[in-house]
């Protein structure tokens, strides 16, 4: 629409009125501007009223206020201390207005108009009988629910026939993974070109799949997982021999541990299709939602890598993902300040120096780890360092968000049971899980052992203990 001008203006003393129109991609053409247009030129007519301005959003949806035209309602006609006088807002109907899912904003936008003397009509129903306003305003709100529903509704259908779609193995929308390429396909799942980026298919009952690139792309990524699970590299090293190879990042850029870490735990390169990782619908604030809920169809296109080699990745990822968001690394930490605490008790018992405190401390082998599924059974990872396995044992700790202590489960774990790379994996139905579990009895004792391994037997005097003799230290 054109911007507002003096020259829409007429001073013939008329009630006068600035008109909103909507349209969305998804309403049908009797809700189209030119439609909407030709109803309030209609009803401004028998009533008496000249349209002074008119705004227009296209292709707007109502879930929000961002739309261009709705917004320069309120930068040119009310926060504008320059504003023309006029009295409506009109509105082809509730839906028009919006269909936003908090059924206060609507009701809120109408009274910023209302605090300038500006009423909002909308035009399907006229206006209020006198002496039926009230009846009117419940009109009007059940009207609001309709228009949010409408959507749920359409947000619905949409969601399930994505999630049937993903089920057979295809794609429902989104974009090809770094690596990998939008394939489009006939009526019979037969190949026919590869669809650039922004590009979509035209007819309904074709399909998308996603394939490899088979460029240099698709071997960085096989190159980064030949890197981790071969060769050791941690994410950081392996962001340095790519960057030092002059190989751009996904969406161009260096490489770094993060961008590294997201290409190792994509498990779109196996071929798997995963869809409803995210709810994110009607515009609402995005969410991660439990894999319970995610789509999953194996083997559903040509992978790049084995499922085999991603199932290793997963496991040497514990490493650097150990406890996966900030609230459990505090609560890490917080556990590992208690057990200090706990051991600091059990030592200045038999009168061991402050020094002697402080070393033990810094050293008892102690490891945490947060529980995963795996084929609806929780399993754990634990890592320890080369300075570790020089103990029969370290106590392993399971980080729980939930509980008063954030403790799920307590492991004594032989060090014997660490592979060569100084991990250990296993599942609530594993041997070393029944034979490495603690009654939080025996926690003490179990401490009291682990000390005793650094010749720091609790009965010694401090002066027989010499740093010297500590096992297990540099």
């Amino acid at each position: 629409m054109k911007p507002y001008s003096m020259s829409f203006l007429s001073f013939s003393g008329k009630r006068r009125a600035i008109a909103y129109y909507r349209h969305s991609a998804e309403d049908k053409q009797e809700n189209s501007v030119a439609i909407q247009r030709d109803h309030a030129k209609k009803f401004a007519q028998e009533n008496d009223i000249e349209i002074i301005h008119e705004e227009a959003d296209e292709g707007e949806t109502g879930l929000t206020s961002d739309r261009e035209g709705f917004k320069r309602l309120f930068d040119n006609f009310i926060t504008n201390p320059n504003f023309p006088q006029f009295d409506f807002v009109l509105v082809y109907d509730v839906t028009r207005w919006g269909r936003w899912q908090n059924l206060n904003a609507p009701a809120h936008y109408e009274f910023l108009f209302e605090e300038k003397g500006k009423k909002v009509i909308y035009v399907s129903r006229g206006f209020p009988r006198e002496g039926d306003h009230l009846i009117s305003h419940l009109q009007t709100s059940i009207e609001r629910y309709m228009a949010a529903d409408y959507s749920r509704q359409l947000s619905n259908k949409v969601f399930f026939g994505s999630a049937k779609v993903s089920e057979q193995g295809y794609s429902a929308g989104g974009t090809a993974c770094y690596g990998m390429a939008r394939l489009l396909l006939d009526v019979n799942k037969e190949p026919i070109r590869i669809l650039k980026k922004g590009e979509h298919k035209q007819i309904s009952n074709e399909r998308v799949t996603f394939v490899p690139l088979n460029d240099i792309t698709t071997q960085t990524v096989i190159e980064i997982f030949d890197l981790f699970i071969n060769y050791s590299n941690s994410p950081e090293k392996i962001a340095q021999i790519l960057n030092e190879k002059s190989i751009s990042a996904p969406q161009g850029g260096i490489w770094n541990k993060y961008k590294v870490v997201r290409v190792l735990a994509n498990e779109t390169y196996t071929g798997t299709r995963i869809y409803n990782k995210r709810w994110g619908r009607l515009k609402q604030k995005s969410r991660k939602n439990p894999r319970s809920e995610w789509i999953i169809c194996p083997n559903a296109f040509p992978g790049v890598i084995s499922v085999e080699t991603f199932n290793k990745v997963k496991i040497r990822l514990q490493e650097y993902l150990p406890i996966k968001n900030k609230d459990l690394t505090y609560i890490s930490r917080k556990l590992r300040k208690l057990i200090c605490t706990d051991l600091t008790v059990l030592i200045e018992r038999k009168n061991v120096s402050h020094d002697h405190v402080n070393f033990i401390l810094n050293h008892f082998p102690v490891a945490f780890s947060s529980s995963f599924m795996r084929n609806s059974k929780p399993h754990w990872c634990f890592r320890i360092t080369e300075k570790m396995k020089n103990y029969k044992s370290i106590l392993g700790i399971s980080v729980s968000k939930s509980g008063n202590d954030h403790i799920s489960d307590i492991f004594n774990i032989p060090t014997d049971n660490f592979d060569s790379k100084n991990y250990i994996i296993f599942s609530s139905q594993d041997t070393e899980y029944r034979e490495s579990l603690v009654d939080r009895r025996e926690v003490e004792k179990i401490m009291i052992g682990i000390l005793e391994e650094l010749n720091l037997k609790l009965f010694f005097k401090p002066e027989h203990l010499k740093r010297e003799k500590m096992i297990g230290v540099d």
